[in-house]
């Protein structure tokens, strides 16, 4: 998933035991932010409870809106067929998940779950809510994540079968992001307004959908008879504020009692509120340079290789995430590193080609090997709903200029860049932001790589590329996987289709009249996160 949709890139985004992850100041090894042990106690009624996001909810159907703030919107209201706990872990959710063998996987409905208008859960409502996503007819945005997945059948009354055309390891933790269990009969009644105002949808969720519009936001109402237990806030709304700032103010006045995916450029000002606690956790966020393999200028080495030299990575981390960023290594998120290869993450990095350091000379004598010794002009896209991006360009085009180079800087709105990465007519050149909802270091890697790759903004697909990238693709074990993955990672730092940028930390500001039993968790988009909280006493 890009991140527009952070998780899902892939809308696509795609799809990190011990990730790495800080408080407010400070660092712990875990997903989830750290707890003071002066915290208050949780526990209390809240009346209603107010959370920001930083994109409007277009709709209530993950088929049609990946967004991560879509995605948490989506997550109080629809629960997903399994669920995800802080640490990444596939767990018993409305179905239990079994594996019989490495194409199939069984899915076990639960006795007590029921949709909000009161009728029972059903293996059929189960199928529909993953074949939605499944086959070359799907319309569904969460489509590239369900391509090895050849059926979906029920098989007895409380029992649903999936097989799949290849091993596919991530499987369970897609199903547990984006297969969102929805009311089959109530979609089909609804047919194309499904998800929308008037026919948001009808799930088994902590809270039902009260009203909907991407304009003002979303209104839920508890369900008292939910069937994990009802949660403490009677009412809870989900509001959208664009602007970091406007949202700063609306926290300290406490319009909001929280807000999600702070902009860590702008998080020392959000540090100082009195009535909040800011929570850091380092999850799968990652950021790339892209430069487009099959388009001049890119499609030659040296100038990718300039390309790469002009990116002082190591000085940018701090003013453009206020240090709570590290340089990446290679195109896979660190945390899914350590966590697929707990005694081998350093070693593996350690035999990676090393991403060309900043040099203006070397970008200069790249340059001067190529066949546009004498530079080149081209234009690049930056999402403004992401404010790293615009900073980071201008400092490219300004380095640029030195070597013949001409970068003209273009801020679009989130939907447009989006819709860029993959439009032939768009720039060859391309700042992407992705996030893993998995703990899998081979998750990303044929997503964005290879002549398979659903979702390869580079172009990149070399014979080399290709057989590695189906490697790691098909890998089930952390043995299996390792090999082809370092020499694939090798590969594009050779290559330089992708860039490596930063692995970012996730922000989230809780006020402090709440309480988020276990802390924030990187993977709460994969949780029917408003049970988790409550209020403080």
């Amino acid at each position: 998933m890009a991140r527009l949709a952070k998780w899902s890139t892939l809308g696509v985004g795609l799809l990190a035991a011990a990730l790495l992850a800080g408080c407010s100041g400070g660092g712990s090894d875990s997903a989830t932010s750290a707890s003071s042990s002066a915290a208050p106690a949780g526990g209390g009624e809240v009346a209603t409870m107010t959370w920001g996001v930083s994109a409007p909810v277009m709709s209530m159907d993950v088929a049609k809106d990946g967004l991560v703030s879509s995605l948490r919107a989506q997550a109080a209201a629809f629960d997903r067929v399994v669920a995800q706990d802080d640490q990444g872990n596939v767990i018993a959710g409305v179905t239990s998940l079994s594996t019989p063998d490495p194409q199939t996987v069984v899915l076990t409905l639960r006795d007590d779950v029921k949709f909000w208008d009161g009728t029972p859960l059903t293996a059929e409502d189960v199928a529909y809510s993953i074949n939605r996503h499944v086959g070359p007819e799907s319309t569904s945005m969460q489509a590239q994540f369900f391509g090895t997945v050849e059926s979906v059948e029920v098989t007895d009354p409380k029992t649903v079968t999936i097989k799949l055309v290849a091993p596919d390891p991530a499987m369970p933790t897609k199903l547990a992001v984006f297969a969102q269990v929805r009311q089959q009969a109530y979609d089909e009644a609804a047919g194309e307004a499904a998800g929308g105002p008037e026919k948001p949808g009808m799930g088994t969720g902590p809270y039902s959908i009260a009203s909907y519009s991407s304009a003002d936001g979303v209104v839920l109402t508890r369900n008292d008879a939910y069937w994990g237990g009802a949660p403490k806030a009677k009412e809870l709304k989900i509001v959208t504020i664009e602007d970091p700032e406007t949202a700063r103010l609306a926290m300290s006045s406490g319009e909001i009692n929280g807000f999600f995916d702070v902009p860590l450029i702008a998080t020392r000002q959000w540090d100082e509120l009195e009535n909040a606690t800011m929570n850091y956790v380092v999850g799968g966020y990652i950021d790339y340079l892209v430069m487009d393999t099959t388009r001049a200028p890119f499609d030659d080495i040296n100038v990718r290789t300039a390309m790469a030299h002009l990116l002082d990575r190591a000085a940018l981390a701090q003013p453009l995430f206020n240090g709570r960023a590290t340089v990446a290594t290679s195109i896979v998120p660190e945390v899914q590193i350590t966590a697929t290869f707990p005694n081998d993450a350093a070693a593996i990095n350690a035999a990676l080609p090393a991403v060309p350091e900043f040099s203006i000379d070397k970008a200069k004598e790249a340059l001067a090997k190529s066949a546009s010794p004498d530079g080149f002009t081209v234009d690049l896209p930056v999402d403004t709903t992401q404010p790293w991006m615009s900073p980071l360009g201008q400092n490219l085009a300004e380095v640029a200029k030195q070597i013949g180079v001409t970068i003209n800087v273009k801020p679009v709105s989130a939907a447009d860049w989006g819709a860029g990465l993959m439009d032939p007519a768009g720039s060859p050149l391309q700042l992407l932001a992705l996030a893993g909802p998995t703990t899998w270091a081979g998750e990303l890697p044929p997503i964005i790589v290879g002549e398979m790759a659903p979702f390869n903004v580079a172009k990149y697909a070399t014979p080399e590329a290709n057989e590695l990238a189906g490697a790691v693709a098909v890998a089930t074990t952390a043995e299996e996987l390792k090999q082809p993955l370092t020499d694939l990672l090798a590969n594009v730092n050779t290559n330089l289709p992708y860039v490596p940028l930063f692995n970012e930390q996730v922000a989230v500001a809780i006020g402090k009249d709440l309480v988020w039993d276990g802390g924030y968790s990187y993977f709460a988009v994969g949780q029917p996160w408003p049970m988790k909280i409550s209020g403080a006493q």
